[in-house]
């Protein structure tokens, strides 16, 4: 049953073709945007600056964007052993990758969480550990947005009056945004029978209106998801030791991804500005970049890294599609290939398995 209800979780090949075909077109209009209003960036100017690189700091850039997607493997292994249940490396690995990829080609990233869950059963880990683990480490994800977010302003407060109004507003917005699901995550935990009797509410004025067909079926739902929120719950009493360590692995899978900023900032040969303000810079553009429901925020980080790199660095359009070409074109190609690949041995598994049973 759970290996059915995960099976219909993830996301169709319908649904990823048109991901992918609205992806692509993101991609494009935002590349023809920075190219248009920068009229020294030329395809031959950009081969000219990625060749003048110095190779260890790109190595150095790529290592972490492997440690992005190790960080958020480990999280999720480390929650299931705790839940009594073995995870290799290499699974955890793909559960990471499968989640990075989904995530990045739907809006609001709701399909890296179903695919991470459908990978999960058919490794023989139990929904309820599934949903339970996944659940745990996407609050973790959030609260780590929120920390970095606090330590952004902390320790440079006017670096946010660097960027312009429209970048301002979209950093203030992520803050909002994520506060609020970190809000949302401890009422449901804590206070679940208020949030059921929201969600009650809810699911009967939608049904009223006919924006809700099946009305039992959501109520289902909703009770589902407030059981798997208590046993949330119960166990972050038993153990709080998850919540601590999962959240390290967060806050590590964060800060690596804005580490390739400074290692392509150094690869360039620049050294005026210093790691802490590339750092914190690139952790403004990350905050901003959770603002809008945009698949990967195309165009929304582009526009606030162009915006906030434009006082530190000598070549910001340059250094932005070299920094996002590693930091998430690579990472989403690579973390692509990994879930088809370990798809396809799957699926020849499978097959093998029917022939010697038939």
């Amino acid at each position: 049953m759970g290996k059915e209800k995960s099976q219909n979780s993830s996301v169709s090949l319908k649904k990823q073709i048109i991901y992918i075909v609205v992806f692509i077109a993101l991609i494009a209009i935002t590349m023809y945007v920075i190219v248009s209003r920068n009229d020294d960036l030329t395809l031959a100017g950009f081969i000219k600056y990625a060749m003048g690189m110095d190779i260890p700091w790109l190595i150095a850039g790529i290592g972490c964007v492997f440690l992005f997607i190790l960080f958020e493997g480990l999280s999720i292994r480390y929650i299931v052993g705790k839940l009594g249940y073995k995870c290799g490396f290499y699974n955890s690995y793909v559960y990471s990758a499968a989640d990075i990829y989904f995530s990045a080609l739907t809006p609001s990233a709701t399909g890296g969480q179903p695919a991470s869950a459908y990978y999960m059963v058919k490794d023989k880990i139990p929904m309820s550990v599934t949903t339970i683990t996944l659940v745990l480490n996407i609050m973790q994800y959030t609260l780590s947005i929120v920390v970095i977010a606090g330590m952004c302003f902390a320790m440079r407060p006017e670096y946010f009056f660097e960027f312009d109004k429209w970048s301002r507003f979209l950093i203030i917005l992520g803050i909002v945004f994520q506060l609020g699901f970190a809000l949302l995550f401890a009422c449901v935990i804590f206070f679940p029978n208020i949030i059921k009797k929201i969600g009650v509410f809810f699911v009967n004025i939608l049904a009223k209106i006919h924006l809700v067909k099946n009305r039992e079926k959501k109520l289902s739902d909703l009770d589902k998801m407030i059981e798997d929120y208590r046993r949330c719950a119960q166990i972050l009493k038993d153990t709080p030791i998850i919540i601590m360590v999962s959240f390290i692995f967060n806050v590590l899978q964060r800060v690596s991804i804005i580490c390739v900023t400074y290692c392509v900032y150094r690869a360039s040969g620049q050294t005026v500005s210093s790691f802490f303000d590339i750092i914190i810079m690139q952790g403004y553009v990350l905050i901003g970049s959770n603002s809008l429901p945009v698949p990967g925020a195309v165009g929304i980080a582009d526009y606030l890294f162009l915006d906030g790199f434009k006082s530190l660095m000598a070549d910001p359009v340059h250094a932005e599609l070299m920094s996002r070409g590693l930091s998430f074109y690579i990472c989403i190609i690579g973390c692509g290939a990994i879930t088809l690949i370990h798809h396809a041995i799957n699926v020849v598994r499978e097959n093998k398995t029917v022939k010697e049973g038939s």
